[in-house]
């Protein structure tokens, strides 16, 4: 493998400028040999006819996109940012997070109505998971929770960050809610009856 390859590769995986000493540490290279190197990947992403550059930037060296290319990145953005969340989906996550981890059927108790295409679509944005299975149920059926992706994309650094749910919503809002998931045959998982989640609206999830 090339001087050049070597480079680039260190360069395509770090998040940050490498600089010239890492660089020649880490491909093994002598300074002269860093130096063609580099001259090589100028050539090869010349800002006239790659979307790629080569940048030295902050002490170091980084691939980034070219300047040239902003518009174009910045309607892929915004044609690639995901749909926001429904109310459907709002309610899902306030079961999980004040519930969780709980089960699908118990998902849909509480809400009073189907929930597995809202629960697979929180799955696949990696706002729920799989954390483990009820294996006192039928089947054993999974277990969810909140990830750290909600907590992250919420700005909370755990669950005790949110409100307490007596702070949202009233006592027979709460009963309702003991009273689905007892004909779901489910209790929240590590807490009191009093502590279960409503149908919490989407601004307070």
């Amino acid at each position: 493998m090339t001087a050049a390859a070597r480079v680039e590769a260190i360069l395509l995986v770090s998040p940050r400028p490498v600089s010239a000493a890492t660089l020649r540490s880490t491909a093994d290279l002598s300074e002269t040999g860093l130096r063609a190197a580099l001259t090589e990947l100028e050539s090869r992403y010349s800002p006239e006819s790659s979307g790629i550059v080569l940048r030295n930037v902050a002490g170091g060296h980084q691939l980034a996109t070219n300047p040239a290319c902003g518009g174009v990145i910045e309607r892929f953005r915004q044609e690639a940012r995901p749909a926001p969340l429904s109310s459907a989906a709002h309610e899902v996550l306030s079961c999980a997070l004040y519930l969780g981890p709980l089960t699908r059927g118990a998902v849909t108790a509480v809400r009073g109505v189907n929930s597995d295409a809202v629960v697979r679509n929180l799955l696949d944005r990696g706002l729920i998971a799989e954390v483990g299975a009820d294996r006192e149920s039928p089947g054993s059926p999974a277990l969810l929770a909140v990830t750290e992706d909600f907590l992250a994309a919420t700005g909370a650094v755990s669950r005790d960050d949110f409100p307490a749910l007596d702070s949202l919503v009233g006592p027979e809002e709460l009963a309702r809610v003991r009273e689905r998931l007892g004909s779901a045959g489910e209790t929240p998982a590590g807490s009191d009856a009093e502590d279960a989640a409503p149908e919490v609206p989407p601004e307070t999830a």
